[in-house]
């Protein structure tokens, strides 16, 4: 989280409400955003089309038919709170939800019920209400709860509209921040807006590839990429970005409809990669170096943009400076205390933890992160239990069990890059050491409740650092916030590892990948890191455990103590017991 100047703002103070839309999308698009506050992978019109195909996948055997009872839970709970969907369905929403979660009801039936609710609320639709939503709750009503949640679901239905990450995020920071253009007021969100009006048009993108794939110039005709040496029409905009051929190479041209450059770009990255890969079945020994950049030529050759290789989203993730990671890796290699099965076992899981990183390739990734992820778990002791059911329940202690603790460290960091000078000065006040723990007092403990206030009118325009400090304050104000807390959390983890195991099956069974792909490799790299640090540690300290097994279990019952512990009768935080959030570091 950054505050970014608002120096092309006329009124900043009657201009809350859209300033805080503008913090909200820089948060949503930076790529190392916390979990907990990047995009949903889903918003309700996509609920709706993922049950369907859900419905088909069980049809086709492809998975087992509980899946859809998940599907249908998370879709009515999602319509529950989401104005968008309610203003767009004209059926009675009790009826339809009564339907589709009553076990009696036939699946053709539900499957009826779906396809009329998709109709009446294509994602086309649901983007058109969102706008209007968003647009009254910033310059009428002015309900932040509102823009928030108005605000997410906008960025998943334009990430899944044909809009990329960078795209939405270059728009957002020039309109609100960089570009010459005013900002007269809230009644500018709907200029905003306009920049996610684009129809798909024909772009085409030049890549430079070596000079030996014209050998390949017919195969690579069948999969839509013309490889020349000259330029033709597109020499004006060539010439204009210095786009010139090298010694011994070649032009790759490709044609595709797209809303913008970088998700032309994208979709043409695809087509290059199939060639090479086909390539390489073939062709071993001179297999084409990695082909990145590209010159992404806009409609009627009117201008165009050299766009690189698009974020790995494997690399949206915390890491660990050299020094660092060379001490822990010393210490894990010189107290490393499991038996041999179990090393082999964490040996092959951060194999393919390697192998997704090396892929460009997002089914690649997402298929080896979930190989990772089960190869790492205990085997079932109850047989009734599903493997899907398995993997969450194993691996839940491990995300849940440092949930605030991680939210509570993000925050600290978030106070120091927002004003170090002020964070440390009221810091300096909280009797404790460690700043995550001296905001976790500050944040928990009534007798700081002045230097909370002191602290919070100092954030003056920074309304989204203003909203997350209230918000993480009410959290921590009470364990029973925190039970809640930690169950919503579990919920929601449970739903999206079911989504990530269906959309391997999908990737492996249908070849089809879903447009929230990316997301969902994000996620699935950070259970799995989670998971291989926490048993790094404790496969680091002498007689803790010898197998991943033990592991698994010692998480476990680590986490039905931390959650016992917060539901005692009469629980009330003081500093006796709120350190409880950070005690979890014996896992």
């Amino acid at each position: 989280m950054k505050f970014r100047s608002l120096h092309k703002w006329d009124d900043p103070q009657e201009s809350k409400e859209l300033i805080l839309f503008a913090q909200l999308v820089d948060e949503l698009m930076f790529a190392f955003t916390l979990d907990t506050y990047k995009p949903s992978a889903m918003n309700t019109s996509l609920l709706v089309r993922e049950a369907i195909q859900t419905y088909l996948a069980i049809e086709s055997g492809t998975i087992k038919g509980p899946n859809l009872k998940h599907v249908i839970n998370e879709l009515c709970e999602n319509i529950d709170k989401d104005t968008i969907a309610q203003e767009l369905i004209m059926v009675d929403l009790g009826g339809i939800k009564s339907t589709l979660k009553d076990p009696k009801t036939p699946d053709k039936t539900k499957l009826t019920c779906l396809k009329l609710i998709e109709s009446q609320m294509p994602l086309r639709l649901y983007k058109s209400m969102n706008e209007k939503l968003l647009i009254g709750a910033i310059c009428e009503t002015k309900n932040s709860s509102s823009i928030r949640s108005l605000t997410r679901s906008y960025i998943t239905t334009l990430l899944n509209s044909g809009y990329s990450e960078k795209y939405i995020q270059d728009m957002a920071r020039q309109f609100f921040h960089y570009s010459d253009n005013r900002i007269s007021g809230n009644s500018d969100i709907s200029l905003f807006l306009e920049n996610f009006k684009n129809e798909p048009e024909e772009f085409q993108v030049v890549y430079k590839g070596p000079l030996f794939l014209n050998g390949f110039r017919n195969s690579a005709e069948k999969l839509g990429i013309i490889i020349t040496e000259n330029k033709d029409e597109l020499s004006h905009v060539i010439d204009t970005f210095n786009f010139n051929l090298q010694n011994n190479q070649i032009y790759l041209i490709t044609k595709c409809e797209a809303k913008e450059y970088h998700k032309a770009k994208k979709y043409s990255d695809t087509k290059i990669d199939q060639l090479q890969t086909l390539i390489g079945l073939y062709h071993h020994k001179e297999s084409p170096k990695k082909i990145t950049e590209g010159l992404v030529i806009s409609p009627g050759l009117r201008d165009g943009k050299i766009v690189a290789s698009h974020f790995n989203p494997m690399h949206k993730c915390k890491d660990l400076k050299v020094g660092n990671a060379s001490r822990k890796l010393n210490k894990f290699m010189d107290g490393f205390s499991m038996e041999r099965e179990s090393f082999l076992r964490f040996n092959r899981s951060a194999d393919l933890h390697a192998l997704a990183l090396a892929s460009d390739s997002v089914e690649n990734q997402l298929i080896n992160l979930w190989t990772a992820l089960e190869s790492l778990l205990p085997s079932k002791d109850d047989e009734k239990l599903s493997q899907i059911e398995h993997i969450s329940n194993s691996i839940m202690p491990f995300l849940n069990i440092g949930y605030i603790q991680k939210i509570v460290i993000r925050l600290s960091k978030d106070l120091l890059v927002w004003n170090s000078r002020v964070s440390k000065r009221i810091l300096k006040e909280v009797e404790c050491s460690g700043i995550p723990e001296k905001i976790l007092n500050l944040l928990a403990l009534n007798k700081y409740e002045a230097l909370r206030n002191e602290l919070k009118g100092r954030f003056n325009d920074f309304h989204l650092l203003s909203e997350r400090f209230a918000y993480i304050e009410r959290l921590l104000s009470s364990p029973l916030n925190v039970v809640s807390s930690l169950d919503s959390h579990k919920q929601r983890v449970d739903w999206q590892i079911r989504r990530i195991y269906r959309a391997r099956n999908m990737i492996v069974h249908d070849g089809r990948t879903p447009s929230y792909t990316e997301i969902l490799i994000e996620n699935t790299h950070d259970y799995l890191d989670t998971i291989l640090s926490s048993l790094m540690s404790l496969g680091s300290k002498d007689h803790i455990l010898n197998s991943i097994d033990q592991g698994f279990k010692m998480a476990e019952l680590g986490y039905l103590s931390y959650y016992k512990r917060l539901n005692a009768k009469g629980l009330i935080f003081d500093e006796s017991n709120i350190e409880l959030f950070f005690e979890n570091d014996r896992i």
